[in-house]
């Protein structure tokens, strides 16, 4: 005969052992996405200086065709007072300019971040490097 007291008791929540094992694989996973993030957040901040060097490159050869020649000083293009104030990342300037080249230049405005900074020549090459 079976009395009650030697029927097994219904089971109810989780063994520590259980919820360790939980929390050492969301550790795992939160090791590996983590530094993943910040790289593709790293990226996305760079990707502020491309678009608005190419836009002062335009705006140069704009200038070179009416005056002919390339401004020297970033304001003397058409808009850049409203077009060109700093970024939210980066601020844009002419490094070294002439009438014949000219280097445009974005600047990290937070060296912390780790962002790398950028320029765009009068060829409309765009790459690494500051002025």
């Amino acid at each position: 005969m079976c009395t009650s007291s030697s029927l097994p008791t219904a089971r109810r929540g989780f063994t520590l052992i259980e919820l360790m094992i939980v929390v050492v694989i969301i550790g795992v996973l939160a090791a590996l996405a983590i530094p993943h993030f910040s790289a593709v957040s790293k990226r996305s901040k760079e990707a502020e200086a491309a678009p608005l060097l190419k836009q002062l490159y335009t705006l140069q050869e704009r200038h070179r065709q009416q005056d002919g020649e390339y401004a020297t000083d970033i304001n003397d293009l058409e808009g850049a007072d409203s077009n060109f104030p700093d970024g939210k990342y980066y601020h844009f300037a002419l490094g070294t300019a002439s009438g014949t080249t000219y280097i445009a230049c974005a600047t990290p405005l937070e060296p912390s971040l780790g962002l790398r900074p950028q320029r765009i020549t009068n060829q409309g090459v765009l790459t690494d490097g500051g002025c």
